[in-house]
């Protein structure tokens, strides 16, 4: 994006760069969001927010990601190119952490590419040296000092040091007794000077202490003076260290050969590491302002949905900031918004460009994922006063310079913000300049988004074509602002309403009404009264909404009793059928008992045939009773892998599963559907040819198994939870998940209290570790 009257500063972008610094670990990441700038091309933007959604959803559902250990090894890398260059071991020791950092995030990653797709191939990149790795860790410690076991040679040397060393403070601790007892000392300590042990003797005595004098003390009093019995094995000392030196030069030559070699797979891997560091800390920012990825489009829709401006979330508490709902209308370029003062107008205009900035930047914004960003390749921002002595400039003439600009440069793909255009002037030249200018802004097709208080201007911008009036709300009850943006409707000043409200005299007010005159006043209030009726017809809307989402629960509620009555009906019928043949059997046998009975005795055979004739006739009877009462057959039990037909037709079908008491789950070719027991029939070991052509219900077999709730009130996502829950138990999933944030748990005990009184819930809990922790309400449904 290309960046027009210093708009990045006047939208204080900066400020939220700095914000989102405070969450990156390492210089690197904290340089990479100091450079970072609103992006342009489409696909480039998409990829950057989807990196930050999935680093976020590792942060939030995952271990923390393994990025201790992130260093700026530039400089010691680029100076590998000088001849003879060795690196120090602390240099050696930033490489290895690197070294370690791209190897762990690499094991990391590696069974997560279904998971996080595009961060895993952007981490399989990373290069990895396990043999470069171990060698600097075999020789250099975790302080950045060369080991005693880097090689045998220097383990030697200095244990030789340390042995020759004891000796000598042995043979120093000596010769200091002696000589203190002879009060020849000034104090009773051995020191070092230019890397030999001697001992502090006073002046006067220097004589007495046969040695080489190395230095004085600043006063004079004292001398240093390495004894003479000391002096060959000062000298052995002194020779093993610099024999130490020499292997220590040696080693650290070895390793920095060996970094050279991979010298451009490390820088790579640096600036790498500080990518993942500038992701992971956008993620935190969005986490932090509980943000969301939103629509990207190159010239489609611009709506902006609980929009909050970040720099307002950071000083207030989120309840307190009323969210902006924001959407340019189709074939609509400019919005023109009037309003009181302190109405929230200026916060309204620059949440929109911020917020156009942060996500072309590749940052989550704190909206609604539904929100839809339109992206711009320019940016013209025009507020505040920009009056200058030295360069002779008014306010208003500063403002005209500016638009002059906004003019000569804008074009169908610029966002264009313009506070209080035509203030400064005489309002009727103010306001006839400002409409020529926003009539040619709209002719640009530039997207324009302009605050006023010019009456004027209302009624332009309501008979221009492309342009749109828009208000924030204000309560002429309290006469307080409510800080909500209405589109369609112009808003009024309420200058002299708020001069009452400050309890100014009836007299001046009732003064001030007669100058601004009875036309001026007729308008006001028209305009008042419209935005009365607007607000009351929105409320109504609202009341209605409400009430319609209360009806279709109670509908589905009572659908859902419904199929309950009717399944306990079936149950009861299939038991009554089921005594009925019981009694029938009973009767049956009583009946041939009889008439063996009758046998047995003898009895005529006319009267044996009019027995049976009777047993007969009472069994039809009881059979047409039955039938009569409609009793149904229990439907048959099909079982997992059964072929199946469906009734009237020739169509096959495999029973993959039972989801609920009356409906199976069949696959018929490349179709899953959901499919009432009584439309099928076994269809024996017919081979699956083809669909069933009459299914009555196909399963939908993408439905969302979680909802995201974050950045909602309580009201609206536990209207949104019940739908969710509703369309659950239609589709027979027996748990969801409920993504309601950590924050402050405002939301999450709002949700608990609800889901205790809903029916159809089995039970809940708060996610485990990797569910989304206490983010996270896992609902178990009936």
């Amino acid at each position: 994006m290309q960046e027009f009257l210093n708009s990045f500063s006047k939208l204080e972008f900066e400020k939220i760069i700095a914000q989102i610094q405070k969450y990156a670990i390492s210089e690197l990441g904290r340089e990479q969001l100091q450079t970072l700038r609103p992006l342009s091309d489409l696909s480039q933007i998409r990829e950057a927010l989807s990196l930050v959604s999935e680093i976020k959803k590792i942060i939030e559902l995952e271990d923390t990601l393994p990025l201790d250990g992130i260093h700026d090894t530039r400089l010691p890398l680029h100076r590998l190119s000088i001849d003879n260059f060795i690196l120090n071991p602390s240099d050696l020791n930033r490489i290895h952490s690197n070294l370690i950092s791209s190897r762990n995030l690499k094991e990391y990653f590696s069974r997560k590419k279904q998971s996080y797709p595009i961060i895993f191939s952007m981490i399989m990149t990373f290069y990895v040296d396990k043999i470069l790795e171990y060698n600097i860790s075999r020789a250099i410690d975790e302080n950045g000092n060369v080991k005693d076991s880097a090689t045998k040679e220097l383990a030697v040397i200095r244990r030789q040091i340390i042995q020759k060393k004891s000796h000598l403070r042995s043979n120093l601790e000596s010769i200091l007794k002696r000589v203190s007892e002879a009060e020849w000392v000034q104090d009773e300590i051995i020191t070092t000077r230019d890397g030999r042990m001697v001992i502090p003797v006073k002046t006067e005595h220097k004589n007495k202490v046969p040695g080489f004098i190395h230095t004085a003390s600043a006063s004079g009093a004292t001398v240093f003076i390495e004894p003479t019995q000391t002096l060959e094995l000062n000298n052995e000392i002194r020779s093993l260290i610099l024999e130490e030196e020499r292997e220590v030069e040696k080693i650290l030559r070895d390793l920095t050969d060996q970094v050279r070699k991979s010298k451009s797979e490390l820088i790579e891997n640096m600036h790498l590491l500080g990518t993942i560091d500038f992701i992971q800390a956008k993620a935190k920012f969005s986490i932090s302002v509980i943000g969301s990825e939103p629509l990207i489009n190159s010239t489609g829709a611009f709506r902006i949905i609980n929009g909050y401006h970040p720099l307002l979330l950071s000083r207030h508490k989120r309840n307190d900031v009323v969210p902006l709902n924001f959407e340019l209308p189709q074939n609509c370029f400019t919005i023109l918004i009037t309003g009181p003062n302190a109405g929230g107008k200026s916060v309204a205009m620059k949440t929109v460009g911020i917020l156009s900035l942060l996500a072309q930047s590749g940052c989550h914004i704190p909206a609604s994922p539904d929100s839809e960003i339109r992206i711009f390749k320019k940016i013209f921002t025009d507020m505040g006063d920009e009056q200058s002595i030295e360069n002779d400039l008014s306010s208003f003439s500063s403002h005209l310079k500016n638009l002059r600009e906004i003019l000569n440069e804008s074009d169908s793909e610029s966002l264009v913000l313009v506070d209080e255009i035509g203030s400064g002037t005489d309002p009727v030249e103010g306001s006839s300049i400002a409409a020529a200018i926003l009539g040619q802004l709209t002719d640009n097709k530039s997207v324009n988004i302009v605050t006023t208080h010019h009456g004027a201007l209302k009624a332009f911008a309501f008979e221009t074509e492309g342009m749109q009036n828009a208000a924030m709300e204000f309560d002429q009850v309290t006469l307080s602002p409510t800080y909500k943006f209405r589109l369609g409707v112009p808003g009024s000043s309420f200058a002299l309403e708020m001069a009452q409200r400050m309890n100014f005299s009836f007299e001046l007010i009732a003064k001030a009404k007669s100058i601004k005159g009875s036309d001026a006043n007729k308008l006001e209030n028209l305009i008042l009264d419209l935005e009365r009726q607007s607000r009351e017809l929105q409320d109504k809307l609202n009341h209605i909404n409400a009430e319609k989402i209360k009806l279709d629960t109670l509908n589905l509620n009572y659908q859902t009793k419904i199929t309950s009555l009717e399944k306990e009906l079936k149950h009861i019928k299939a038991n009554a059928l089921n005594e009925a043949k019981s009694i029938l059997q009973n009767a049956n046998k009583l009946i041939e008992n009889s008439v063996k009975e009758i046998k047995e005795t003898s009895a005529n055979r006319h009267v044996v045939r009019k027995a049976k004739e009777e047993i007969k006739d009472a069994r039809q009877n009881i059979i047409s009773v039955l039938k009569n009462e409609s009793v149904e057959a229990p439907a048959q039990n099909f079982k997992q892998g059964e072929q199946v037909r469906l009734k009237n037709g020739k169509s096959i079908g495999i029973i993959m599963s039972k989801v609920d008491d009356d409906h199976y789950m069949i696959m018929a070719g490349d179709l899953r559907l959901k499919i009432h027991e009584k439309e099928i029939e076994l269809a024996g070991n017919t081979k699956v040819e083809h669909v069933l052509p009459n299914a009555p219900e196909t399963f939908q077999n993408d439905v969302k198994r979680e909802i995201d709730l974050r950045g909602m009130y309580a009201d609206e996502a536990i209207i949104l939870v019940d739908k969710f829950i509703d369309s659950a138990l239609l589709n027979g999933l027996h748990r969801i998940d409920l993504i309601h944030g950590k924050g402050t748990g405002a939301l999450r005990k709002k949700i608990t209290e609800h889901l205790k009184k809903r029916r159809g819930i089995k039970s809940f809990r708060l996610g485990e570790w990797n569910e989304g922790g206490t983010g996270v309400t896992v609902v178990e449904i009936e």
